[in-house]
């Protein structure tokens, strides 16, 4: 997780930076045109010079990160900032000089070319130094922040003081230690915050996102429950040491300032960029399904909710969404209304069910039922794709039979997902059924891509006309 947050600001960063050098020459040209007139305008092949800076821009990102013992916040301070300025502005001098002695331009003045290359490399020291904080701070802080605990002794987290003061800038709150012996350190900074035999309820009080565990302590008496409490709890591990033996799953290792971590899985859309495609995605197929096809669907399942099941439009339930933020999911009502009769609302749906009405089975078989589900894309609550959500008591009784259940809330729930397309809807019978499903949906959380949601979006298009047995 905090590797892909890592990838990704540097990555908008450098994007930040590609974008800036070239207005910077657009707009240093324009001035010597209309304002200093010391140039026609036509004179210089504008979009050639542009072409060399953006490939220079390219051409400057450190596709490796510089092997220094500093934290990754530390990276972005003034030293290194000079440092990623003098070798972009060197890059985008060679480029330029080697178009002008290419073409043999005369057109362009020597004097424009080093004003330029001055501007740009005090510009850059100040985008390398400020940028990333900004896009840090509205891309990882606030609602995006991840509540952390470190699970350990004190000496292990005094190792980690100076690391865990830096986090914040990557979104990573630190909230104190959990121990499993009596300590009392007055050298350490963080807090004490409990015991280890207090962990639950310490997670379920400061509602923990990520537990960081520091050693083994040479026993692995106490591993099991922690890993088993995470689960349940759909929190995050990242773990200090290499500590193999003790985990079924294979580490993948995530090196931040100097030291190792491990985590269970990766997350993709931890990254930045890759939410922002998926929030694009959700927003481009969402929008014009609430403004065209909405509106009539409505129409045409009120006029048959009348005739067969009058009653309100919508069913509105609350739902667990990412991180476990209850929302207000909508849905077109399938089943007569209850009225305030709530006796049977957490039941699942049958084969037969007497509660569905006819025009009810159709738009369930062909999820026509799902489809005011975009008006919580299009509010943020929801993905295109993702986990389905669940009815909240079923969140806990299917978190009591699959421990990893609720790792499924670490992306937005979807109204389609990776376990629909592979024909798993409906009622969940048995406990096998669930796992199926759990295992489906941690599958698309590790390995998303665009192309994985446009591919789960096309398969369920044909399930729309061609439904599985299970719809119903």
């Amino acid at each position: 997780m905090i590797g892909n947050r890592t990838q990704g600001l540097r990555l908008l960063s450098h994007g930040f930076v590609v974008v800036f050098i070239m207005a910077l020459f657009a707009g240093m040209h324009f001035y010597s045109i209309f304002v200093l007139e010391r140039v026609s305008e036509g004179q210089v092949n504008l979009h050639l010079y542009l072409l060399g800076v953006f490939i220079a821009g390219l051409l400057s990102y450190p596709f490796k990160e510089e092997k220094i013992q500093q934290t990754t916040m530390q990276s972005f301070l003034w030293v290194t900032a000079v440092r990623k300025s003098n070798y972009q502005t060197a890059i985008i001098a060679l480029l330029i000089f080697a178009i002008v002695f290419t073409t043999k331009d005369k057109a362009i003045s020597r004097i424009f070319v080093g004003s330029y290359i001055l501007s740009a490399w005090f510009s850059l020291i100040i985008i390398n130094r400020y940028v990333p904080d900004w896009i840090a701070g509205f891309a990882f802080r606030g609602r995006n922040s991840v509540r952390t605990i470190f699970l350990g002794s004190a000496k292990s987290a005094r190792r980690l003081e100076q690391w865990a003061e830096r986090q914040p800038f990557f979104g990573i709150d630190i909230l104190g230690l959990i121990t499993y012996e009596m300590a009392t350190d007055l050298k350490l900074k963080m807090p004490i915050i409990g015991e280890f035999m207090d962990m639950e309820l310490i997670m379920e009080a400061y509602k923990v996102d990520q537990i960081v565990l520091l050693e083994t302590r040479n026993s692995d008496w106490w591993i099991d429950p922690v890993v088993e409490l995470c689960e349940k709890h759909g929190c995050r591990i990242l773990i200090f040491n290499p500590w193999e033996e003790y985990f079924d799953q294979e580490l993948l290792p995530v090196q931040l300032g100097g030291h190792t971590f491990f985590t269970l899985q990766e997350e993709p859309l931890e990254n930045p960029i890759n939410r922002a495609m998926k929030r694009i995605l959700d927003i481009v197929v969402s929008l014009p399904v609430v403004l065209f096809v909405l509106p009539l669907l409505c129409l045409l399942v009120k006029c048959m909710q009348l005739r067969q099941a009058p009653g309100p439009l919508f069913f509105k339930q609350e739902r667990s969404g990412q991180r476990g933020r209850r929302f207000k999911i909508y849905k077109f009502r399938s089943m007569r209304d209850a009225g305030t009769d709530r006796t049977r609302e957490g039941e699942q749906a049958k084969e037969g069910d007497d509660r569905i009405f006819p025009f009810g089975q159709i738009m369930r078989k062909t999820s026509i039922d799902e489809f005011p589900q975009f008006i919580n894309v299009l509010l943020g609550q929801m993905s295109t794709v993702g986990p389905r959500p669940h009815l909240l008591e079923h969140d806990d009784q299917f978190s009591q039979q699959v421990n990893i259940y609720r790792t499924r809330h670490f992306v937005k729930p979807g109204i389609t997902g990776l376990a629909q397309s592979k024909g798993f809807r409906g009622e969940i019978t048995d406990r096998r059924l669930i796992e199926e499903r759990v295992h489906y949906d941690l599958q698309y959380i590790r390995g998303w891509s665009i192309w994985l949601d446009l591919l789960i979006l096309f398969k369920t298009a044909v399930q729309i006309l061609r439904p599985p047995k299970s719809a119903y």
